[in-house]
């Protein structure tokens, strides 16, 4: 029997990011979950195991400090410590930002980066799931 395909939780309420990480996805075989809610989040975190993590600073209502509240229960789960955590939103508000890192996620970054480098971040994240890492 094969591995399970890498497994994306997502947290973006912009239609333009969600269908970009979607499409990467599909590229790379891997399963999209979009999360809107905090309950959401929880129940997938009982179910599934995600390769990658990421999160929206901005969304309207898992972002800033919730986005960090959500990153935290993701790496205090044994089996979902491992995954990579990527957070993203406006250049403009760097204290947002630092924040993000500080609650645990490995990478935080303006959106204008995120966006050039969202289809590496998911190929990678596959590739580890391929790998078994």
């Amino acid at each position: 029997m094969g591995r399970e395909a890498g497994r994306i939780f997502l947290v973006c309420d912009d239609l333009m990011f969600s269908a970009g990480v979607r499409e990467a996805a599909a590229a790379e075989g891997a399963a999209l979950e979009i999360i809107d809610s905090e309950e959401k989040f929880e129940e997938a975190l009982e179910r599934l195991r995600p390769t990658l993590f990421l999160a929206d600073l901005h969304h309207r209502r898992l972002g800033g400090e919730e986005a960090g509240e959500l990153v935290r229960k993701l790496r205090a789960d044994e089996r979902t410590r491992d995954a990579f955590a990527v957070a993203w939103g406006k250049h403009t508000e760097p204290g947002l930002l630092r924040s993000a890192g500080r609650a645990g996620f490995d990478r935080v970054m303006p959106r204008s980066l995120f966006v050039e480098e969202m289809p590496e971040i998911v190929r990678r994240a596959a590739d580890r799931t391929r790998a078994g890492a």
